[in-house]
């Protein structure tokens, strides 16, 4: 007789895991069933040699005290340990080998004003009402959000009227309406990597809550890795109840009487559940996982082909034999571009192509010194790339393109920031989009899902959740979700997906 549980988790990465947590915290009889032999999806970590590398986090905000994500591992009893970075981020721009433009960026509100009086003195105006803005998102969605997706209209025209504005524009329309000038919002635009989209795309309410979230409170990182955090969530997922199946491959969702029913995994198992999340992709779902295909609406069908995939990653992770004070490296993140128009970076990362047009430095070292052995460094570059720029790269080819580009990556690094690296190399990995995908399993190699364009971006999603319903008891949870990608947005988004699960086990499946 198959197991019967209330929810099915099927992935633990990060959304999975706190999904499920959520669950069991509030008295769920919960299942996670992950193909890989321990949990996090891409928070985790390998070790090469000496060194441990973070596999894909660089930072992630509102972890200082009385913030939200904060907040939430305090209240599901989560226990981590992190730390702060000193700054925000540095942000280099160097066109044909000039630099026109570098700026280290702090956290914390007074701080970051005295930054702008320096470097902007005409915009503090516009910079308080930035902080204004971010305040009346923050009391717009929490509005929005415990009205359960049903907000009255009366309410929201009286007293979220900024929020409702601010939710129609993207971040580019939401800066110059302010009155921001040019060069702060191109320092500003620094951080849209982190979004997968340039910021006359990505929508403001996103971009902005991020920015807050990075100014007032600072940029955090697990001491011991994002791995650390997996397992914390993991083991207190499980002190709660819940039951992890680890090297275990999901191959069918079932179905019973229009909904869904249970999932059946690769050794022929069954194991029957009111409720499904799904960290795997919609698309994957509903062609090759669900059992009944008559019950996918069709709008779904359609919203799943319109939407494009987000940032493919390409990563080299560096372990040096010399600390950062003898190799001169002083920051913790560092965002180098060759152009200050990001529309146009972002079209340049489409294609496999000699200049590296946009390259995210980060030395773990520079926020946990001990993170590596004495007297070495760990330094990850990350290039993006916008398409499957990788589809054309044959197994011929493929060892040569993936060294090239990291030679590429490695050379831009030395040339702007005038440190040399190459000499003190003593451990490299490479990873491409091909190899996150076959790591993550993830559509063309994407770490972002899918892509925050401006009719798809966290505000409309925001709007119509509960609104586009998919088969009965299936939810989905992960970058390609409500929320959409980062690591801030999965572990919250998680958390909230697990107040509808219960809604609909307690209801009976209704």
């Amino acid at each position: 007789m198959a197991e019967k549980y209330d929810l099915i988790v099927i992935g633990a990465g990060n959304s999975g895991l706190m999904a499920a947590c959520r669950a069991s915290r509030m008295g769920l009889k919960t299942l996670v069933i992950e193909r890989h032999n321990m949990p996090g999806g891409a928070a985790s970590s390998f070790v090469r040699g000496r060194f441990e590398f973070e596999a894909s986090l660089h930072e992630v905000p509102s972890f200082g005290e009385g913030n939200e994500l904060k907040r939430i591992f305090d209240e599901l009893g989560i226990k981590t340990d992190m730390v702060q970075t000193r700054d925000s981020y540095r942000y280099i721009v160097n066109e044909n080998g000039k630099t026109t433009l570098d700026v280290t960026v702090p956290h914390g509100r007074e701080k970051v004003m005295e930054f702008i009086d320096r470097e902007c003195p005409g915009d503090h105006e516009a910079m308080e009402k930035f902080f204004m803005a971010c305040k009346d998102m923050e009391n717009g969605l929490n509005y929005f959000g415990n009205s359960r997706g049903n907000p009255d209209p009366a309410v929201m025209e009286r007293d979220h009227k900024n929020f409702m504005k601010i939710m129609a524009m993207s971040s580019g329309e939401f800066f110059r309406s302010i009155g921001m000038s040019q060069k702060l919002i191109d320092i500003l635009a620094a951080y849209w990597p982190y979004q997968g989209v340039d910021i006359e795309r990505v929508d403001a309410s996103r971009y902005i809550m991020m920015l807050s979230g990075y100014f007032l409170d600072g940029a955090y990182v697990p001491r011991l890795r994002s791995h650390q955090l997996s397992l914390a969530i993991a083991e207190r997922a499980a002190e709660l109840g819940c039951r992890f199946l680890y090297d275990t491959e999901v191959t069918g969702i079932l179905t019973k009487k229009g909904a869904v029913s249970g999932v059946k995994v690769a050794d022929g198992r069954v194991f029957e559940a009111t409720a499904i999340a799904s960290s795997a992709f919609p698309e994957v779902v509903y062609s090759k996982l669900i059992d009944n295909k008559d019950l996918v609406p069709k709008f779904e069908l359609k919203k799943a082909n319109a939407r494009h995939y987000g940032f493919r990653a390409f990563s080299v992770y560096l372990g040096l034999d010399a600390s950062p004070e003898e190799l001169g490296i002083k920051d913790y993140t560092i965002f180098i571009t060759n152009s200050l128009d990001t529309r146009k970076l972002y079209d340049e990362c489409e294609y496999i192509i000699d200049d590296i047009p946009l390259l995210d430095v980060c030395c773990l070292n520079m926020a946990v010194p001990e993170c590596s052995p004495e007297g070495t460094t760990e330094i990850v570059l990350t290039l993006s790339y916008t398409e499957d720029a990788w589809a054309d790269v044959t197994e011929k080819n493929y060892v040569e393109t993936k060294r090239k580009v990291a030679n590429d990556m490695i050379d831009r690094f030395e040339k702007v920031l005038g440190i040399r690296i190459r000499d003190h190399i003593e451990e490299i990995e490479i990873a491409s989009p091909v190899t996150f995908a076959r790591y993550m399993y993830t559509p063309q190699g994407t770490i972002y899902g899918y892509l925050s364009d401006t009719w798809d971006g966290m505000s409309s999603r925001t709007i119509s959740n509960g609104t586009e319903p998919t088969v009965p008891g299936l939810f989905f949870v992960g970058g390609h979700a409500n929320s959409l990608s980062g690591y801030f947005p999965t572990y919250t988004s998680g958390n909230r997906t697990g107040f509808p699960i219960l809604g609909y086990v307690m209801g009976g499946g209704n």
